[in-house]
């Protein structure tokens, strides 16, 4: 399926997605409710998961290097299991709006942006898939790009080997 999202029309932003995102995003292009009602269900699973049925319930868009870092770095999938149960503790709005916000005009183009961005992308991410990645980092100014792109890396994952890199460039970019 190919839609203009923010003004683009030359990526297929469900090109290489799992079909739990697929039909994710699917009811996000029908509106607010459909998304809503989409997600209800998933919300109330998601309150009682732990990472062994994070890994279950995701698994069309967990690749098997993002399974293994859930499934064995017990800190990282309690550290994800936690973060959705607070994230989802009084309800799905924020859920939703993120989903929307992948729909809808954001009000400014790519070019606009004057501001540092950090881009970690790994090739096996199928959340936010490595063609998104390539694109982001050929549409945002250059002048305020720091791209970084990891092969065998998920979205998960590329935390285990690249959060002290993330965090000492975010360091970085804020005392500048």
């Amino acid at each position: 399926m190919c839609v203009a999202v923010n003004g683009v029309d030359d990526l297929d932003f469900l090109a290489g997605q799992g079909q739990d995102n697929i039909d994710e995003f699917g009811a996000a292009l029908r509106g607010e409710a459909a998304l809503q009602a989409h997600l209800a269900p998933e919300r109330e699973a998601m309150l009682q998961i732990d990472a062994a049925g994070l890994t279950q319930a995701m698994s069309s868009i967990l690749p098997q290097v993002d399974k293994d870092a859930l499934l064995r770095n017990d800190e990282l999938g309690e550290s994800v299991v936690t973060g959705i149960r607070v994230g989802l503790k009084y309800g799905s709005d924020g859920w939703a709006d993120d989903d929307l916000a992948f729909v809808a005009d954001w009000g400014f183009s790519l070019d606009e942006v004057n501001v540092p961005v950090l881009l970690y992308q790994g090739s096996e991410d199928k959340m936010v898939p490595y063609a998104h990645g390539q694109w982001l980092a050929k549409h945002l100014p250059q002048q305020h790009l720091r791209k970084h792109f990891f092969n065998g890396e998920g979205h998960i994952s590329i935390f285990l080997g690249q959060l002290d890199n993330m965090l000492d460039e975010l360091l970085q970019v804020a005392s500048h």
